[in-house]
């Protein structure tokens, strides 16, 4: 199943306003070496007071077995400007309901703000044991290869999109305590979040590996900011549910600017939360009317056809039987 590039609306943002062109596919070494920290068994089953910001990188499979069922929206916008370019904003959304039985449904669009029909987006469905997976503009279609890994691991993209921004931030991002609040009649600890006085740690060499041992402009100019990256801002708070540890909802508000180009401006604004839990979430079905897996279109087969060259006592393209599993 294709994969959901996974780095934030940051970078298209930024390749736009800096005339840069670039994928969101981008470089996740930061997110890695983050979530690693979190990797493997023995998980904590509540919430540790001192490390608030772990909540956020829970996967969807953690947080229902801590709180059982769950619904969960997130929002973010980023606007990236600098002298002599039109500001851009681009807003990316993310939804999922995740059962505690084990299915799940994840949609995540991503809107760059120029006009009707210019968004993308995937949704993703895991239901009965097989992935369904539609772009935007296309139906379902049946992964049976799949087999629900890669369907987690884009709902984890979304899931852990806050601990994305958190990243960005690094050392400069200070969660504090603030008392307890109530959220859909469970009791949660509050979080303020705010700017800290923190030194951002050095870019690292270029790997020696590289033509010449350094990257091509393009890719120096991603690197620049997200390796350069100075927050200048940073406002919020974050409820983490007192008895599981499931983050319940975080609000953040932030900039940046960049060390090589102090004139770039990066400004964000995150909102996440849990909308639903236990039985108020609906349950997930396998989608109607979803195509069988088509491993190899036959697109090419039928505009030979069309030509007249299909091959001797071959059958039409239409009637070609399903390739077989791999």
């Amino acid at each position: 199943m294709p994969r959901r590039p996974p780095k934030l609306a940051l970078l298209t943002a930024l390749a736009l306003a800096t005339g840069t062109a670039c994928s969101r596919g981008g470089d996740r070494d930061v997110r890695t070496r983050a979530l690693a920290t979190f990797a493997g068994e023995g998980r904590p089953a509540a919430l540790d007071p001192d490390r608030p910001l772990e909540a956020l990188r829970l996967s969807g499979d953690d947080a229902a077995a801590r709180a059982g069922s769950f619904a969960w929206e997130a929002k973010v916008a980023w606007t990236v400007a600098r002298p002599g370019a039109a500001p851009v904003h681009l807003v990316e959304r993310h939804r999922i309901r995740q059962l505690a039985t084990g299915e799940f449904e994840v949609s995540a669009d991503l809107d760059p703000g120029a006009g009707p029909g210019s968004g993308t987006g995937k949704q993703v469905v895991y239901a009965g044991g097989m992935t369904y997976a539609r772009g935007q503009w296309a139906p379902f279609r049946e992964r049976p290869t799949d087999r629900g890994r890669d369907a987690r691991r884009f709902r984890d993209e979304s899931f852990r999109m806050a601990a994305d921004v958190a990243d960005l931030f690094g050392p400069a991002l200070s969660a504090q305590p603030s008392g307890e609040a109530s959220f859909l009649g469970r009791r949660a600890r509050r979080y303020v979040l705010s700017l800290a006085d923190a030194a951002q740690p050095k870019p690292p060499p270029p790997p020696a590996a590289l033509p010449g041992g350094k990257y091509d402009p393009e890719t120096r100019k991603r690197l620049d900011f997200l390796e350069g990256r100075a927050p200048t801002a940073l406002s919020g708070e974050m409820l983490v549910d007192a008895a599981t540890g499931l983050p319940l909802s975080i609000s953040l508000r932030g900039a940046f600017s960049q060390q090589s180009d102090p004139q770039l401006r990066a400004d964000l604004e995150l909102d996440a939360a849990v909308r639903a839990l236990g039985g108020e979430v609906a349950a997930v079905q396998a989608p109607r009317g979803a195509l069988a897996d088509e491993r190899k279109p036959k697109g090419v087969a039928r505009a030979l056809e069309a030509a007249g060259l299909r091959q001797r006592g071959a059958a039409p393209a239409e009637e070609e039987e399903a390739q077989p599993e791999e």
